[in-house]
């Protein structure tokens, strides 16, 4: 469920002195190129965003895309929509950020043959905090205050309108929204999908033994963060950025950001993740998203817990596939000297 504070207008108005135009809702594909890369400045004069400000995405007299704050929403001949500006739910790590994926052999072969990432449905990672907003003792901390800001919500409408309902009527109000959005929170698992990632210069030994355990053969892919985006077809609707490792006992994690939460015990995992959501669709089986492999694949680095003979395998079958990258063997098989 996606929370969102959109100031909507059907007509001309004010805000302050400054004439606010009618927002016409045309998104051109630069246009959400445009916002999607500039969410954090005015593309104008890149001033940054404040929580809470008022962003602004149309276009300039000469048809230009524009994404500005009130500073320069001045040049807007056409404005698209108007809202309050949030950051990302995530951090973006740095373009060349090595990321790592630890695969048995046969997820290795089925990448290969697929030319696809799998993204595995939210609710099948495992993982039973997977999404959740906090513990349930906390529970009533968290359902006090969204009553608390769906009352004030209901009792305080947009200029024009007016809340003509009773206290109880509020409280009804109130109580039905908090429903729908726990309602909204898991359906999301079931219709959010994550292809999950490891941000790290060096190898993790922990995860060659959790994803590719003794004595079983199996390669950790290395890509970087902007090669992972790329080869996905930098497309907007997949999300790319840091979990949040966070404690749950003290906080909590909020409607839109869930799904780039996770708990302190986990936080060796130092993931990145990609995100898909997709409202209409349910797939067990998770997705598959096609991806470029030459641009993916930098290096493929081969289990130190894997036979001597599993090299020529690996080379065969990339080869069998048309695929070609740099193959390496672990560092953890680095001898020592004393």
């Amino acid at each position: 469920m996606i929370v969102r504070s959109t100031i909507k207008a059907t007509s001309a108005r004010t805000e302050g002195s400054i004439l606010m135009q009618p927002m016409t809702h045309r998104f051109t594909a630069e246009l959400r190129r445009l916002q999607h890369d500039s969410h954090d400045t005015c593309c104008h004069c890149g001033r940054p965003f404040r929580e809470a400000d008022t962003a602004h995405a149309g276009y300039a007299e000469d048809g230009r895309p524009l994404y500005v704050g009130d500073c320069c929403r001045s040049g807007l001949s056409e404005t698209a929509a108007r809202f309050y500006w949030m950051p990302r739910p995530y951090d973006l790590p740095k373009a060349e950020s090595s990321l790592w994926r630890y695969m048995d052999f046969s997820k290795f072969v089925a990448l290969l043959k697929d030319m696809a990432i799998h993204f595995a449905r939210a609710d099948h990672l495992g993982d039973r905090f997977e999404g959740a907003k906090g513990v349930a003792s906390n529970r009533i901390v968290w359902d006090d205050y969204y009553l608390r800001s769906f009352r004030e919500a209901i009792r305080n409408p947009p200029p024009g309108y007016k809340c003509e309902l009773s206290d109880e009527e509020v409280q009804r109000e109130a109580e039905r929204l908090l429903r729908e959005m726990a309602t909204a929170g898991k359906r999301d698992l079931s219709t959010t999908y994550v292809s999950c990632w490891h941000e790290s210069e060096v190898e993790s030994e922990a995860l060659w033994r959790l994803y590719c355990p003794p004595p079983s053969s199996g390669v950790a892919i290395r890509t970087t963060f902007s090669a992972l985006k790329q080869s996905l077809g930098d497309e907007l609707d997949i999300e790319i950025g840091r979990v949040r490792y966070i404690d749950f006992r003290k906080g909590f994690a909020g409607p839109n950001d869930a799904i780039f939460r996770k708990r302190q015990s986990l936080s060796h995992e130092k993931e990145v993740r990609a995100v898909i959501r997709r409202p209409d669709d349910s797939s067990d089986a998770g997705l598959l998203c096609a991806a470029d492999l030459g641009v993916l694949l930098k290096s493929v680095v081969i289990s130190p817990f894997a036979p001597l003979w599993f090299s020529r395998i690996l080379d065969e079958t990339m080869a069998r596939f048309g695929v070609s990258t740099e193959i390496t063997m672990s560092d953890l098989l680095s001898e020592p000297f004393f």
